[in-house]
């Protein structure tokens, strides 16, 4: 019965998140009450369950407040104005100049973990010196995705933050043990961007000469720029970013920052300039604790009504056991596809927990099925077909959806199995 519920639960949260588009908060806040209640379970019951999954997601949510509000008061600043401009200004005229050049200022753009932020800091330093030296968009609209998706596992970033939801872990640890398959990640970019160039130059699609300047029109001083404060601000990003590897809390960090790079830029202006710069990047930090908090909800019935090992038992009976040593990998490669379809929240909270469970029943940790899975289906959420930030960054760079899921869907898949095949042979996984 727990198992059959766990089902029909999974598929309802999965068509109420796809084909009628509800918020994750309502459909996770909501539907373990009456599976639980379905289940036998009394109403004290259930509330002791959620109020244990809500208590093990407050680390997670509480570095997503502040690691974003931190970010983003650095965007504000300008800080990384200066290294998107000396790119854009020193970028050789050529495929892979322009390819190396987005993946730098992609990398740069997304050290906020906001995938529509680095779309809108990337997309216009970018696409117009791409149309002024006539190169093919999708190649670069490729790059500038899988860069995403590889900055997408920083601690602070949704892919993480949902692994630690799940694995009940702080995410600073699950970061350091995937650190390594980033860094491969990096490298492979540079690698695709190569190949990718070469075969763009072959097909007749180099860039063309262009006499004008190719930086674009110069930057506007913004009322929130603080360019006397660049080196401090730098200085402090890098501190609080040093402080995660020294084992403390990973929210401490970025609420320390958030504390001190307020009242250095902002202070002059009293407080309701600095509340300002608050509520203005709320509505990028309010959505994922809401859909973070709902996942507590979601994971306390999940775990405490025994539905997770009900489902897993099922799985496992089902599963040919003489590739149940290799669930981690198998289950890693598969997830990219499926990231096609299923939003990361469907995906990541919805079905990660009991295939880890399967898993376990074969001798492999939840850490490596979780971690394995994470990388796959990150390779694949920028060609989502119901994640709305995909048709954003669609229209933004001036392509069609159809246009790129045909050009990069095998590319891709590459990629995710490069990544998920190098963190099982170094360990990672």
């Amino acid at each position: 019965m727990p198992a059959l519920v766990g089902f029909i639960m999974i598929a309802i949260i999965i068509v109420a998140l796809i084909k009628f588009k509800m918020l994750p908060i309502t459909v996770f806040a909501t539907l373990p009450f009456i599976a639980a209640a379905v289940l036998g379970f009394g109403v004290v019951d259930i509330f002791t369950m959620t109020a244990k999954g809500v208590i093990s997601v407050l680390p997670t949510a509480t570095l997503f407040v502040f690691s974003i509000t931190y970010f983003g008061i650095m965007t504000d600043v300008g800080l990384f104005d200066r290294p998107i401009a000396w790119l854009t200004k020193h970028m050789k005229t050529s495929v892979f100049g322009i390819m190396v050049a987005t993946i730098l200022i992609s990398i740069v753009g997304h050290l906020d973990g906001s995938g529509t932020t680095t779309l809108m800091i990337a997309v216009p330093a970018i696409f117009p010196i791409v149309e002024k030296l006539k190169i093919r968009k999708l190649p670069v609209a490729f790059m500038l995705t899988m860069t995403i998706a590889v900055m997408n596992l920083l601690p602070w970033g949704g892919p993480m933050g949902r692994a630690a939801v799940v694995l009940s872990m702080d995410v600073t640890d699950l970061w350091k043990q995937i650190l390594p398959v980033q860094i491969f990640g990096i490298v492979v970019l540079f690698v695709f961007a190569w190949f990718l160039a070469k075969s763009e130059e072959k097909r007749g699609f180099a860039a063309q000469p262009y006499d004008g300047d190719i930086s674009g029109t110069e930057a506007k001083e913004r009322e929130l720029a603080r360019p006397k404060l660049f080196w401090f601000n730098l200085i402090l990003t890098v501190i609080v970013i040093a402080l995660l590897f020294f084992g403390c809390p990973a929210f401490l960090p970025f609420m320390i920052g958030v504390a001190i790079a307020l009242p250095v830029n902002y202070g002059k202006n009293g407080d309701t300039a600095m509340t300002a710069r608050i509520k203005a990047h709320a509505g990028n930090v309010v959505p994922m604790i809401l859909t973070i908090m709902g996942a507590g909800i979601f994971l306390g019935v999940l775990n405490n009504a025994g539905i997770i090992s009900a489902m897993a038992s099922t799985i496992v009976s089902v599963f040919p056991k003489a590739l149940g040593r290799f669930a981690d990998v198998i289950f890693g490669i598969f997830s990219y596809p499926l990231a096609i379809i299923f939003d990361a929240d469907s995906m990541v909270l919805g079905l990660v927990p009991f295939i880890a469970e399967v898993g376990e029943a074969y001798g492999v940790p939840q850490i490596n099925t979780v971690l394995a899975m994470t990388v796959g289906y990150d390779m694949g959420v920028g060609l989502c077909v119901t994640g709305a930030a995909v048709y954003f960054g669609c229209g933004l760079m001036g392509i069609e959806y159809r246009d790129s899921l045909k050009y990069s869907f095998f590319k891709a898949m590459i990629f995710s199995v490069a990544l998920v095949v190098f963190g099982v042979i170094i360990g990672a996984f």
